[in-house]
């Protein structure tokens, strides 16, 4: 196991985080009991309104101690050049934050209100790991041996990213902004609050930004199967839906440690689930990938000139991108050097030659995907291969 040395720096975080969780402490009992007649006095804090000292300690107590143990943790690296999450963090130290406000408030009513906030605790808590678990179940869900529907497979992969839930948030947020709107116009309107200069720039904000980003929330939300990328462009549901019959899905084993546990990569016969992104082995030709400090992006060029993109929460390099290696070589199914820089619309030109009777994109995907594409994909590798420097040497050689 690798030993982990602590830097000075690292040291005093997690002493900060001690003392500011000792103190927090120290808020809670004094609220508890109602001892230290000196934290129960109110001050003005900010916006915060009249608190009691303990109340307030407390709550400054949280934010140092999370942003300290947030900090340590990153300088340890516990999460191995993974994408951090601070979900977690933003749940925690809005639970913690709430905790001696509702505490104060529950106090009223003895142990019922503690327990109450218990609950309370517990779902915050939930909320923060919850994701994750579902995540992994749903995706589990993917290698049953029972027969599934093309349907039914298609929608499992849509809810790994949670991207029903999505959407439904999304629209909920923006039809929020619609009814502020709306409300704060009636009201005005009846009389029942008078407009000042505050109302009016609040609704004139909201307003601005309801109208802006309707389009995108309106593409977001009627997109189809946003894991399927560039089909779900081009194809109809129903077809998405066909072309995952028959499938069945595998995991792919790494040895490495942490690609074992963060990278869940799953394949079948014509595809490969990579970050919650379905891609198809039968467009896909070639791939590129941008490794930035605590992720990998992925760039699938298709047949057609369309680039797919995934992403993967770890950092590949080294031994880790030479295990990832033979997962692309799946993907694009042959280990040919291919010239393809800036040859996109060529690409495109070329895939519809092979369907000239079809009379659109989507009609020659359709075709393309439920046909032998053994041979078109030869020729494409034939025509995008760079030239062989070595036959041009030895010919030039054999002219002089």
């Amino acid at each position: 196991m690798e030993k982990r040395k602590l830097s000075g720096k690292t040291i005093l975080k997690l002493t900060g985080a001690l003392l500011a969780l000792v103190y927090f402490g120290f808020c809670l009992y004094a609220g508890i009991t109602g001892k230290f007649p000196g934290m129960h006095r109110k001050q003005h804090v900010m916006r915060f309104g009249d608190l009691k000292n303990w109340v307030s300690g407390g709550m400054s107590a949280v934010m140092i101690a999370v942003f300290c143990i947030n900090s340590a943790i990153n300088d340890l690296n516990l999460q191995k050049k993974r994408k951090k999450s601070s979900t977690p963090f933003f749940f925690i130290m809005l639970l913690l934050l709430s905790l001696p406000l509702l505490l104060e408030s529950y106090l009223d009513i003895g142990w019922i209100g503690i327990a109450l906030y218990a609950g309370i605790a517990a779902f915050l808590f939930g909320i923060a790991w919850i994701p994750q678990i579902l995540n992994q179940w749903i995706s589990r869900r993917l290698l049953r041996r029972k027969p599934m529907s093309g349907k039914q497979q298609v929608r499992i992969i849509e809810w790994i990213h949670f991207y029903p839930l999505k959407k439904l948030l999304i629209l909920g947020i923006w039809g929020f902004g619609v009814v502020l709107v709306l409300r704060g116009i009636w009201v005005t309107a009846t009389g029942k609050l008078e407009m000042d200069g505050d109302l009016f720039l609040f609704l004139l904000v909201v307003a601005v930004l309801v109208v802006a980003l309707f389009q995108k929330m309106r593409r977001y939300i009627c997109t189809s199967y946003p894991n399927l990328p560039v089909l779900n462009q081009v194809l109809s549901r129903k077809q998405l839906e066909q072309l995952l019959e028959g499938e069945h899905f595998e995991p792919i084993v790494f040895e490495d440690a942490a690609m074992k546990q963060y990278l869940e990569i799953y394949r079948s016969q014509n595809w490969m689930l990579i970050g919650g992104k379905l891609l198809s082995k039968k467009l896909a030709l070639w791939v590129t990938m941008n490794r930035s400090r605590n992720d990998t992006s992925l760039n699938v060029l298709y047949l057609n000139g369309m680039t797919a993109k995934a992403k993967v929460n770890l950092e590949l390099r080294e031994n880790r991108y030479e295990e990832f290696i033979p997962v692309l070589r799946e993907l694009i199914g042959h280990e040919e050097s291919l010239k393809l820089y800036g040859k996109e619309e060529q690409m495109a030109e070329k895939f519809a030659s092979y369907f000239s009777n079809c009379n659109s994109e989507q009609e020659r995907i359709a075709s393309f995907l439920t046909r032998d594409i053994t041979e078109i994909r030869k020729d494409y590798i034939q025509t995008f291969s760079p030239p062989d420097t070595r036959k041009k040497k030895r010919s030039r050689q054999e002219r002089k």
